[in-house]
């Protein structure tokens, strides 16, 4: 499966342009979607933006010491797809985006904003089996 992978209310908090505090959980998480075979696709509106950006998010996605084989293969940003796993299961693509429709979020604590749970996409995935 692809899992496209935001960065910003996702990996850390919105704090744009700097990066964000960092979200608990995710290191957790991904690490286990890739331990079960699954493609981590880095998908952000940082590709959009001329600047160093995109790299200090993919220098602080590789700090998290992981055994992270996240690729960059848009451009610009995919818009994702509403959160819905058993329509991920089918189409081979799923996207945790905190912009997602229906992802599961939590309040920043630092921001006051919105960041996704890992905590409830780590019981999801476990669910349906995606990560064991």
């Amino acid at each position: 499966m692809q899992i496209f992978l935001d960065f910003d209310g996702t990996v850390v908090e919105h704090f744009y342009p700097l990066i964000g505090a960092y979200n608990p959980g995710v290191k957790e998480v991904i690490a286990r979607i890739q331990l079960a075979g699954h493609e981590v696709i880095l998908n952000t509106y940082r590709v959009e933006i001329e600047d160093d950006s995109l790299k200090e998010a993919l220098v602080y996605l590789y700090t998290l010491d992981l055994p992270l084989t996240i690729t960059q293969k848009t451009k610009t940003k995919i818009h994702p797809s509403p959160w819905n796993i058993k329509e991920a299961m089918v189409t081979g693509k799923l996207f945790i985006d905190d912009i997602a429709e229906g992802a599961p979020l939590i309040d920043a604590p630092i921001s006051g904003g919105k960041m996704v749970d890992w905590k409830k996409i780590k019981h999801e995935l476990e669910n349906y089996k995606i990560i064991y």
